[in-house]
């Protein structure tokens, strides 16, 4: 059945119309003519192509031999200038459609490189030895090429290759995997492969900070656009040397204290204890003082604030639960930076912001995850 390409959506689906239902195409590109099969359903279907009668002006060949079978990238059949189109288009389309809210007055967009680009991955490693990443919707693992991935730092594809090599020469590998990491002057950190210690930690350079993560812990994997999205909360959150700041869900402290030296003190809140254990350690090594970091639930936390603080909040995926934002707003603060990984539960917690009286001023989209479905967004609210 042929079809012409619209738009592309959440998921990364491209919407065509058929016979009055909405079928949804991946690895489809605005503009295209395809020849889809098609699923059952009523109102949405699923579509695949059999044929690209007609390809876009915005599509591509991707360079990655594993491309639409690796489950890393989704977007590597598209110009990149037309991806950071697709991905504006998405975050406006979910605020539209679950914010029910209006544009916000200002969307700005950073972005970088668009491969070479992940400073952290995790190989997975079949019964077979083969190492790489999970297939789509399946855990096959598909080789890594023989060049690496396109989307990794060189330094942790040339790492990988020689322990490959290495390791194939003694033994094979394990099944299961393991987690390799490059940090900013491009040191290796690794766990998990066979006759090589494993790190318990490694260490980050970002906004003039020196910062220790356990190697399991989060850390924003682009290493190019760490220090812009720094900036963006910063200006976002518009500090004053008098400010009280809480930072909830603040993980090893790469916001906390790229803040308290603007401000007059800092509370980080976060669940991981390890992660509490290093942000503690940063402020000691950078000699930051005006900063506490407390092991708690992140409501338990807001609990320790009296009113009137600036907040930021930098959930994971799942986003802010219903209470978490009450309790948020009942503080009264001037200003919530809200930073967020998932365009969707970004917009459904936009919602419940805008029903306590706190309006989306400013999002800015970063391309922290370029070629992939995943968008990261730092947004400013503020009563009224």
């Amino acid at each position: 059945m042929l079809v012409k390409i619209e738009k592309i959506v959440h998921g990364g689906y491209g919407i065509a119309r058929i016979e009055g239902r909405t079928c949804l195409v991946p690895f489809s590109v605005p503009g295209d003519i395809l020849d889809v099969e098609c699923g059952e359903g009523q109102d949405a279907i699923f579509g695949w192509i059999k044929e690209i009668v007609r390809p876009s002006s915005y599509r591509r060949l991707s360079d990655c031999p594993v491309f639409m079978r690796c489950g890393g990238c989704d977007f590597d059949h598209m110009k990149y200038t037309l991806e950071i189109e697709v991905k504006k288009g998405i975050l406006l389309e979910d605020l539209s459609r679950i914010a029910k809210a209006v544009d916000p007055e200002k969307l700005d967009l950073l972005f970088d490189r668009e491969y070479g680009y992940r400073n952290h991955a995790q190989f997975k490693v079949d019964k077979h030895g083969n190492v790489g990443f999970f297939e789509k919707k399946s855990h096959a693992v598909v080789s890594l090429p023989e060049k690496g991935c396109l989307l990794l730092r060189m330094e942790i594809n040339d790492y990988v290759a020689r322990m490959i090599e290495r390791v194939r020469k003694e033994i094979s590998f394990p099944r299961g995997g393991f987690r390799v990491r490059v940090n900013e002057a491009g040191i290796i950190s690794q766990k998990g492969i066979p006759g090589i210690p494993s790190d318990s930690h490694c260490y980050h350079s970002a906004s003039g900070l020196r910062l220790r993560t356990n190697i399991e812990d989060f850390f924003q994997i682009n290493s190019f656009l760490i220090g812009s999205w720094l900036n963006r909360i910063v200006n976002y959150l518009q500090p004053k040397s008098g400010d009280v700041v809480a930072d909830v869900f603040c993980g090893s402290g790469i916001i906390s204290l790229t803040i308290a030296r603007k401000v007059r003190s800092v509370l980080g809140i976060e669940l991981n204890k390890n992660a509490v254990i290093n942000a503690r350690y940063n402020a000691r090594e950078n000699g930051i003082e005006n900063v506490r970091f407390v092991h708690l639930r992140a409501d338990k936390g807001i609990g320790e604030l009296s009113g009137g603080e600036k907040i930021v909040i930098n959930p994971p995926r799942a986003g802010l639960s219903p209470g978490l934002i009450a309790d948020i707003t009942q503080l009264t603060p001037d200003v919530v930076v809200y930073a967020s990984c998932d365009t969707a539960t970004f917009s459904r917690d936009v919602k419940m912001f805008h029903e306590r009286g706190y309006r989306l001023r400013e999002v800015t989209l970063v391309d922290m995850f370029p070629r992939t479905t995943h968008i990261e967004v730092v947004s400013r609210l503020t009563p009224g």
